[in-house]
């Protein structure tokens, strides 16, 4: 069986308490003390042995860092997610729209959870030339090139979680129509982004939010996630919190 070790907090631990604490586990190194510090968005470790788990958590504590460890198969899964293309905030509550167009409404009492952020993905981009070849006698002919490579792009995503973590809906400020915002959407897609999720968050004053949505309600930048990984680890941390405290 796996453990993890969770922050108690979503402040990251001072990475030099991290590498003290390492100290006492055998199998890292001084760049893992890094690699956790940076990846600290609530689940500090995970796949480690229950007594590993259990020694970095007593060497963290010496440190002054306060930790929990728990089995991973005690982690909240994230649930099954639904890929959408528009959300209207409405008084009645929010209409949501698939690909095809096809439209219904959820009341806010069932939004649990409003998750955003701008995170940092590798998408694979492909570039096309054309090559200008000779044959043996002189003639030229073009040939096209293609060629596929990996680039790290900031995205606006956003998570919506209902009631139980049932499921989700699953949105990419790119693909996202604002047509609902009439007079106040503006050409700028972060901001149509921005005043989507205060408009949830406004709708639905009883969800959870994560940093991202939560510095969007207080009209601050939008939070930057370096990875995915940290985007979605936060949820998890998030959904475990609640899960502990009885509120699914």
């Amino acid at each position: 069986m796996n453990f993890a070790v969770l922050q108690k907090t979503l402040d990251i631990p001072p990475v030099e308490k991290i590498e003290q604490a390492l100290k006492s586990i055998e199998g890292f190194t001084r760049l893992d003390a890094y690699t956790f510090a940076n990846d600290a968005y609530g689940i500090l470790v995970k796949n480690l042995s229950a007594e590993q788990a259990n020694a970095f958590a007593q060497a963290l504590y010496v440190q002054g860092v306060e930790t929990d460890v728990v089995s991973q198969s005690e982690l909240p899964a994230l649930p099954q997610t639904k890929f959408v293309h528009q959300l209207d905030c409405t008084t009645d509550g929010l209409t949501i729209y698939d690909s095809i167009g096809r439209s219904f409404s959820l009341e806010w009492k069932y939004v649990m959870m409003i998750a955003a952020g701008c995170v940092r993905m590798i998408d694979f981009e492909r570039m096309t030339k054309t090559i200008w070849e000779t044959d043996g006698q002189g003639n030229r002919y073009p040939r096209t090139d293609s060629s596929s490579f990996e680039k790290q792009n900031d995205h606006m995503l956003l998570e919506i979680i209902v009631s139980g973590a049932v499921l989700r809906y699953s949105a990419s400020a790119e693909k996202l129509r604002f047509g609902y915002l009439g007079e106040r959407r503006t050409k700028s897609l972060p901001q149509n982004f921005a005043r989507l999720v205060q408009d949830l968050t406004a709708f639905a004053p009883n969800a959870m939010l994560n940093r991202g949505a939560f510095f969007l309600k207080q009209n601050e930048n939008l939070f930057s996630y370096p990875s995915k990984n940290a985007f979605f680890e936060e949820i998890t941390w998030l959904l475990w919190r609640m899960k502990k405290e009885g509120r699914f």
